[in-house]
């Protein structure tokens, strides 16, 4: 499902309605501001000198989600003297006004640029979005543009914990996870957020939904999401008898050849997460058995430069092996497709309740 912008006229071409706060000022065009000769309706963060122009819009959300908040700022033509002083803060406030994100945006040009703040919520409620301005209370602020707050609302993956099922994007490290090996502590999480251009200039980054049931045995208990090499449990007596091993980690990829699992095409943007324990671990997600990160050279390659150097500093010693010791076999690819034939062809699950 694509993302839902959950900010009401963020472009301000209905004035200042459905915000609240003091000193708005959003009746006035980009062109007053930066002699550009533009219409296009804006509002200033310093609308009046000697106030403080906080500007604040509220939303619900019926989910703990993720989400990016973007906007467009410009410093004003008369302002150009305080370059890099002049601005606003953004944050993101929960019902208790606690805040649990925030930045600070002094733009220094006269031509609007994007600024953009990644979200995690942590549970259902409101949440507010306050701007606040910075600088000289001389009227002669920054302006702002096109706010919006896109949050995926399509159900982030569970998974299960000591407390119960919990979306994966409010873990947080330490936490308490249920494995096939028992409850595990998480020693790392990671993130990767791809936007609807990533995603259209690398289409392989598009992830592989495995749709409810289509594992077997009920499993998925809904509708998964997974990159493409994530890797899923196989509990099978064609496994048995081609490995020896009943159990075994198939490519999400490779299981796209099976009734219900596709490559989903139709998301605007993605965010993978990792989990890290200190040994590789098969987790539940929505209900399924499935791996956690293990660190090869394929693994470490889709993480940012600053992820690995805080895995380095959590397993100083991991990365220079990098292979760590898988949870179950790993067939190669040539034998995980043939794997994947051979259950399509016998009509089998890839999860046999008689097996796992």
């Amino acid at each position: 499902m694509a993302p839902t912008n959950v900010i009401v006229n963020g472009t301000f071409n209905s004035g200042s309605a459905n915000w609240s706060g003091t000193d708005i000022e959003a009746d006035h065009t980009e062109g007053a501001y930066l002699g550009n000769g533009s219409s296009n309706r804006v509002a200033e963060m310093d609308g009046n000198a000697s106030q403080v122009t906080v500007m604040e819009q509220t939303f619900t959300l019926d989910d703990p989600k993720s989400g990016e908040l973007s906007l467009d700022s410009a410093l004003r033509t008369a302002s150009n003297s305080n370059a890099g002083s002049e601005g606003f803060t953004v944050e993101i406030l929960d019902s208790n006004g606690v805040v649990i994100a925030s930045m600070t945006v002094l733009p220094t040009a006269n031509s609007f640029s994007t600024f953009t703040m990644q979200v995690d919520f942590p549970s259902a409620g409101d949440y507010t979005l306050r701007l606040t301005e910075l600088g000289l209370n001389d009227s002669l602020g920054a302006i702002v543009d096109n706010i919006e707050l896109l949050v995926c609302f399509c159900q982030g993956t569970l998974i299960e914990t000591e407390l119960g099922e919990r979306p994966v994007e409010t873990l947080r490290e330490g936490d308490l996870v249920l494995t096939r090996s028992g409850l595990k502590p998480v020693r790392w999480i990671g993130q990767r957020h791809l936007s609807a251009t990533d995603l259209a200039i690398n289409p392989n980054l598009n992830p592989v939904r495995i749709a409810k049931s289509a594992l077997g045995d009920g499993l998925p208990k809904q509708d998964l999401l997974v990159s493409r090499q994530h890797r899923m449990q196989i509990s099978s007596a064609v496994a048995q008898r081609m490995f020896g091993s009943p159990d075994v980690l198939v490519a999400a990829i490779k299981l796209s050849e099976l009734t219900g699992i596709e490559i989903d095409n139709s998301l605007d943007q993605v965010v993978y997460y990792h989990l890290l324990f200190d040994n590789h671990e098969i987790v539940f997600a929505n209900g399924a058995p499935s791996e956690s990160l293990l660190l090869t050279d394929t693994s470490l390659a889709s993480v940012t430069a600053q992820a690995r150097e805080e895995i380095q500093m959590i397993f100083p010693n991991l990365l220079e092996a990098k292979n760590t010791m898988p949870s179950y076999p790993i067939p190669e690819n040539r034998l995980q497709k043939r794997l994947v034939e051979r259950l399509r062809k016998n009509q089998k699950s890839p999860l046999e309740s008689q097996v796992m």
